[in-house]
């Protein structure tokens, strides 16, 4: 099989700088709060991958070059495996005695925005809290994305690597080329970074927990809640302010393209964002409803805050929590975690089975019911007015079957670990889905120490898979994907 080897090394080398990059401001983080160790685990790393990168950048010279789609998958694979390990260098070194299979795990958990940890976070330096916040930013648009936009000047196709990565049905073109598109998803995404981070700036947040917060619910890669701070939802200021860009980054970035040309119309009945939201609002006044009814809460204006604050956690993918919900009616939690499997929408931050395919599987089973009274009957897919090809349809009845069956196959590994079926079941659905939530021995808290060495290892690489929607990691053990033959350039 045909592999465009220097192109492989020039994003190598560009994900070196990127990491080292991102761990320098981390490491400031530490000299401030006097963590010797940490700070200089982060600062060391930094150097020698800015010095590692620019040299494999510097010596790697490459002509326009267009990747095949083989080519853009397997690049997608190794990346995201590459910044996983660098990002658990660090925290393998910074002193707290961890061991390297953690380590790798709470850097996978960091770039693919799934939020838990197998370490006690009330103890971990707050150096390395701020790496991972700053990894699950890098990681909630896509490192990849980041590549093609940024550095068109690479000389590489951008399609083939973009597709890969981004989550979704289909990667949409919003300009003449994807380089432009990576562009306008990078300036939105960090648009909403400093406009939510100078909001709880202004509140009762301090810097820290500004940016731990802004840079976790912008990527939908969970809020870390301390001891410390565990307070910070007390504050309806904050918590709604973490709702509201929480929801803006779960959205399809395509919307905004379309407001950006001043199509408000079109953005408005944009059917993800109908069906999204529709979703939300049904899912919290049910939930409300039942704490109300049942006793669990007196106040009904509480119910409907805890209650919304958790749909859109579960919903986007983002995986925090402001309350038990472990101990609330078995009904709102069995609507919490299908929400999970339903996840946000498709070009965006979050993860799971997205929105758009959610749709066209609704649509499908209406279809079916139809063709059951009406044989002979023909009744196309159609998404916002138009037919969906039978091509995509097909597309996305196999990921659906895919994905519930990699759900499954999850499922009994995990069971080797013989906690109960509560616990195994809803581990696989949290790290599946990069949410990191779970019930049972994990309960809301996002720890899962409880596991050993293999499992843990096992997570990362279910997280990995989950990310990258599972086609990037499966079509390794594919024979055909091997084959040169079967591979078209772009």
């Amino acid at each position: 099989m045909h592999i465009n080897y220097k192109v492989f090394f020039k994003i190598i080398g560009f994900l070196t700088m990127l990491c080292g990059y991102g761990m320098l401001p981390c490491a400031a983080v530490g000299l401030h709060f006097e963590e010797w160790s940490s700070a200089g685990s982060l600062f060391i790393s930094s150097l020698c991958l800015i010095v590692a990168g620019s040299v494999i950048h510097a010596i790697t010279r490459l002509n326009e070059v267009h990747l095949r789609y083989h080519e853009g998958w397997l690049i997608a694979c190794v990346s995201w495996v590459y910044c996983s390990l660098l990002g658990s260098i660090p925290i393998y070194f910074c002193g707290m005695d961890y061991t390297y299979v953690g380590s790798f795990f709470e850097a996978v958990a960091g770039f693919t925005t799934t939020g838990c940890s197998v370490f006690d976070i009330n103890f971990m330096p707050k150096s390395i809290l701020m790496w991972k916040a700053v990894s699950s930013w890098f990681g909630g648009m896509g490192i990849l994305v980041l590549v093609v936009s940024v550095f068109p000047a690479l000389g590489i196709s951008g399609q083939s690597i973009a597709s890969a990565e981004t989550t979704g049905p289909t990667l949409e073109k919003l300009g003449e080329k994807y380089s432009d598109t990576g562009r306008f998803l990078y300036k939105v995404y960090f648009a909403f970074t400093v406009t939510e981070f100078l909001l709880l700036l202004i509140g009762p947040l301090d810097w820290y927990d500004a940016i731990i917060t802004t840079l976790s619910s912008v990527s939908t890669g969970g809020i870390v809640i301390t001891s410390e701070n565990e307070a910070l939802f007390t504050s309806t200021y904050v918590r709604f302010v973490v709702i509201i860009f929480t929801i803006l980054s779960s959205l399809n970035y395509c919307i905004y393209f379309l407001v950006r040309k001043r199509r408000f119309k079109e953005a408005l009945t944009y059917i993800e964002t109908r069906v999204f939201f529709m979703i939300i609002a049904v899912s919290t006044l049910l939930i409300a409803l039942c704490l109300k009814i049942t006793g669990t809460y007196s106040s009904m204006w509480q119910a409907i805050k805890d209650s919304l604050s958790q749909v859109v956690s579960f919903i986007a993918t983002s995986g925090y929590y402001v309350c038990d919900y472990t101990e609330w009616p078995t009904f709102t939690v069995i609507i919490l975690f299908s929400l999970l499997l339903i996840g946000g929408c498709s070009m965006s931050t979050s993860g799971s089975m997205k929105i758009m395919r959610f749709t066209v599987f609704i649509k499908l089973i209406q279809r079916g019911l139809f063709k059951q009274v009406h044989p002979r009957g023909v009744k196309a897919i159609k998404v916002d007015g138009q037919v969906i090809p039978a091509d995509k349809v097909s597309a996305i009845s196999t990921h659906i079957m895919l994905y519930f069956a990699s759900f499954f196959l999850a499922c009994i590994v995990l069971s080797f670990n013989n906690f109960d079926m509560e616990t195994t079941i809803t581990t696989a659905i949290g790290f599946f889905s990069n949410t990191g939530m779970a019930m049972g021995e994990a309960g809301c808290t996002g720890y899962f120490g409880m596991f050993n060495g293999f499992s843990q290892f096992f997570l990362a690489f279910i997280m990995i898979m989950g990310r990258l929607e599972m086609y990037s990691i499966l079509l390794l053990f594919s024979k055909s994907f091997w084959m040169s033959d079967s591979a078209n350039t772009i």
